[in-house]
């Protein structure tokens, strides 16, 4: 998967502020300068608004800040290369220095956590944040993620020797509990990258009473089985077994009747 599928080299700006709001509201217009959004002003509100909530500064030096909205109908992100880190009161109270906002629609809430596990991921181990820190041009940072989106990509894809599980049928589960199930896996990285945060650990906590029973007692014995309990559906097949998806279940997947679940490894499908 190419990250030209989430955002191009011109999508990666250099900025120097010591604030996040100034910083935020200089990555909306520079979105705007490109054509990607219009009224930057309406943007910016709504991504304070979130950021009121809870605070997107995840660690590693990387924050996420962002906005779902339907007034978008397409995904819009941009990433930020600060020249100093600022303080972001991020989760492991070190300085932010990448930050990467997105405005979604609600429909591309599985493609925006797919693309936030990713970037956590590459952020959050030491050889590849050292290898992005060590560049200093927008176009060299853009190569490094380039080719390391496509090497998670394939890390996700690759086909594990493992027994095939029975998939249970959650049908009748809401689909939103997907996009709930892949922000608890990217929680329980974060956890464990962190050395066990107990923070982190609250969220995950709060974050299982909002998913429906079935689903997260099927995701937590997936967890236990597989390095990664998600598969992305690519032309018409599950990417972690590589068996073709049956006709009458690629509509269903698409439909988003219930959560899609691959009928020959068990894994979570997610249509990107």
């Amino acid at each position: 998967m190419n990250l030209e599928q989430f955002f191009n080299k011109n999508q990666v700006i250099k900025l120097k502020a010591d604030k996040k709001q100034v910083i935020i509201k200089q990555m909306l217009e520079k979105l705007q300068e490109l054509g990607y959004i219009e009224n930057k002003e309406r943007y910016y509100a709504q991504v304070l608004h979130r950021e009121s909530l809870e605070n997107t500064g995840i660690g590693s030096g990387f924050a996420i800040p962002h906005a779902r909205t339907d007034s978008v109908s397409e995904f819009i992100t941009i990433l930020a290369i600060l020249d100093e880190g600022i303080d972001y009161q991020a989760f492991d109270d070190k300085p932010v220095q990448y930050i990467l906002l997105s405005i979604f629609p609600t429909d591309l809430s599985t493609t925006y956590l797919y693309l936030i596990g990713m970037m956590a991921r590459i952020f959050s181990t030491p050889e590849k944040k050292a290898h992005l820190d060590s560049e200093t041009a927008p176009s060299k940072i853009y190569s490094i993620l380039k080719k390391e989106a496509t090497e998670y990509y394939n890390s996700v894809s690759d086909k594990e020797s493992v027994e095939y599980e029975t998939p249970e049928n959650l049908s009748t589960v809401p689909s939103s509990d997907l996009a709930l199930l892949i922000r608890l896996d990217r929680l329980y990285q974060f956890y464990e990258d962190s050395g066990k945060s107990e923070s982190i650990g609250k969220k995950i906590k709060d974050l299982k009473k909002l998913i429906d029973n079935r689903s997260l007692t099927y995701y937590e014995r997936m967890r236990k089985k597989r390095n990664n309990p998600f598969a992305i559906v690519e032309k018409n097949s599950c990417t972690g077994c590589h068996m073709e998806i049956p006709p009458y279940y690629r509509s269903e997947v698409k439909d988003g009747k219930g959560i899609p679940i691959c009928e020959y490894c068990g894994r979570f499908l997610i249509e990107i």
